[in-house]
C-alpha cells in the first residue's frame, strides 16, 4: 500500500499529501504523521511536542464518551490542573465523580489501548464493560484509562486518530510524571 502512496503521489501531483494519507486511512496517518501536523494544524514532530500538545488540550478539556458497569454512557471532558499534576472529570460543566471517576495523581495512572489483552481476563482483550458495550469494529476509538486501587474508566472517541494520540499522549504525560514523582 504504501508504494501504491506513493506512486499516486508522483504520478498526480495535484493530490495533496493530505489527501493521499486520508485515503490510507487514519492509523496509517498516526503511525507516520502525514504532514508532520495533527488536524489542528499543530506540528506533532517529537515528544516533547506531543507532551505539550497533549497537556494543552488537558487545560482545555478532551470529551470522550465513559462506558460504565452501573451507568448509560455518558459524554464526559478529561481535564488537568494548569500544571497538569492531576486528572480530574467533568460532566456538563461540573466536576463529576461517581465512583470511578475521580482526581488522580498522573503519577499514579496509567493507560491502555481497547486492544491491549485484558489483565483480569487472559485471552481477552481490553475490559469487559466495552467489551459488553462496544462494537468491536470500534475498539480502535477505545481506550482504558487506569487509576489508583485498580479503578478503570473506559472511554471512546470519534476516530482511531484521536484516540491514537490521546493514548500516545497519555503514555508520555503518565511517564514523565512517574519519573518525576521518584
Amino acid at each position: 500500500t504504501l508504494l501504491r502512496v506513493d506512486t499516486l503521489a508522483h504520478r498526480c501531483p495535484s493530490f495533496s499529501m493530505a489527501e493521499l494519507c486520508n485515503n490510507v486511512g487514519a492509523s496509517l496517518l498516526a503511525c507516520f504523521n502525514c504532514n508532520g501536523q495533527g488536524d489542528d494544524g499543530v506540528s506533532i514532530v517529537d515528544d516533547k511536542a506531543v507532551m505539550s500538545h497533549m497537556k494543552e488540550r488537558l487545560v482545555k478539556g478532551i470529551a470522550v464518551t465513559k462506558y460504565s458497569r452501573s451507568s448509560s454512557p455518558k459524554i464526559i471532558t478529561l481535564k488537568s490542573d494548569e500544571d497538569c499534576t492531576e486528572l480530574f472529570f467533568e460532566h456538563k460543566g461540573a466536576r463529576f465523580e461517581d465512583g470511578e471517576c475521580d482526581t488522580f495523581k498522573l503519577a499514579l495512572c496509567g493507560i491502555r489501548r481497547a486492544t491491549d489483552p485484558d489483565p483480569d481476563v487472559k485471552h481477552f482483550a481490553g475490559s469487559k464493560v466495552l467489551r459488553d458495550n462496544l462494537d468491536p469494529n470500534r475498539a480502535l476509538e477505545a481506550f482504558i484509562l487506569e487509576g489508583p486501587n485498580k479503578v478503570t474508566i473506559n472511554c471512546k472517541v470519534d476516530s482511531e486518530l484521536e484516540a491514537d494520540r490521546i493514548i500516545n499522549g497519555f503514555k508520555l504525560l503518565f511517564k514523565a510524571a512517574k519519573s518525576q514523582s521518584q
